[in-house]
């Protein structure tokens, strides 16, 4: 551990594996780009997105790669938790794999969704649990929760540097908790996410030469899921901290796929009514929605989290009030942008 002995040491650890993690994602992400080019892999524009130009798509692949270099140095100088390399990795690995053969040919939503609970239950099973209905359906519930997310992380990437800027925020953010947790290992492999995650955006933002793709849309939202599971086992981080990272992607997601169905749409199909991609339909910049999402983490997310940190007793209801809140201004988004089934049908 004499890598990270002392808060000077812990620091210049992280820049050495963020500086590390985002040249390798950067370059990795450029030969995953000549990849996808070879293969044919070429996002075409259309009513169901929101971009305007041909556009390669499973740039994701090298961040994914860099993720998995750089805890395998990391390995070489300091020991990873088992958790990473017996639970997380072979997960993160199925899920690019699927993923990668998604982006390239299309895979049933049913594989991929059997996929993710496969690879959701196996990380859950992790040390020993007393069986009884109670704990059965709690895991349940975590397992559901994981499969949510990852599906979340892919709705949300539909618009440039979307995706790799939450990445940033997420992994920053839980690794801030993991170090003040105890858990300076596992804060080394969060920034390692959170710095692939930079080193995509060059290639993303602010004109997307490449877009991220299943290949790691899905397996970020499993990781991020992962380390909530991880943090609640180790007391770095709770659930409520988890649920405010992800409350904007949770919130345009979750209501969006929720308003579908009560219209009687095919909400399971591909669609562009996301508010964020209906503000850029509006004619907004990519990048000004950025902004506004990115705007939401800083000024109103970050506050929330530290809030729960200082008064775990005000979480649930902290939690409930940034919810609402959210949940407050999709609406009010929705009523101005009018939602339609159109953008479905046309």
């Amino acid at each position: 551990m004499n890598l990270i002995a002392g808060q000077g040491q812990a620091v210049f650890s992280w820049l050495a594996v963020a500086l590390f993690a985002g040249v390798l994602s950067y370059f990795g992400c450029i030969k995953a780009l000549a990849l996808a080019e070879r293969s044919g892999m070429i996002a075409l524009p259309g009513n169901r997105q929101s971009h305007q130009n041909a556009t390669p798509t499973g740039g994701g692949l090298g961040l994914v790669f860099s993720i998995v270099m750089t805890t395998v140095c990391l390995e070489l100088i300091i020991s990873l938790p088992a958790f990473w390399w017996q639970k997380i990795l072979p997960g993160v690995m199925l899920l690019t794999f699927i993923g990668w053969l998604d982006d390239k040919n299309s895979v049933s939503a049913l594989l991929r969704l059997l996929i993710q609970l496969v690879v959701s239950i196996w990380l859950v099973l992790s040390g020993s649990h007393e069986f009884s209905v109670q704990g059965l359906v709690f895991w349940a519930a975590v397992v559901f929760g994981m499969v949510w997310l990852m599906n979340v992380y892919n709705f949300m990437d539909g618009s440039n540097g979307m995706a790799g800027f939450q990445g940033v925020f997420a992994g920053v953010t839980m690794a801030v908790f993991f170090q003040a947790g105890g858990e300076e290992v596992m804060a080394l492999v969060a920034v390692a996410v959170a710095a692939a995650c930079a080193g995509f955006l060059p290639l993303n933002f602010p004109v997307a030469k490449l877009f991220m793709g299943d290949v790691s849309s899905v397996p970020l939202g499993f990781i991020f899921a992962a380390f909530a599971v991880y943090g609640e086992q180790t007391g770095s981080m709770n659930l409520f901290v988890t649920i405010l990272i992800m409350s904007v992607f949770f919130i345009d997601a979750t209501l969006t796929l929720l308003s579908r169905a009560f219209r009687g749409e095919r909400w399971y199909t591909a669609h562009a009514q996301h508010v964020y991609q209906r503000l850029i339909a509006t004619g907004w910049s990519h990048r000004r929605v950025l902004i506004i999402y990115q705007a939401i983490n800083v000024v109103l997310i970050l506050p929330a989290i530290v809030l729960v940190k200082m008064f775990p007793q005000y979480a649930v209801v902290t939690v409930a009030v940034i919810l609402l809140l959210l949940g407050t201004c999709w609406h009010i988004a929705n009523r101005r942008l009018g939602m339609t089934a159109e953008v479905q049908s046309k």
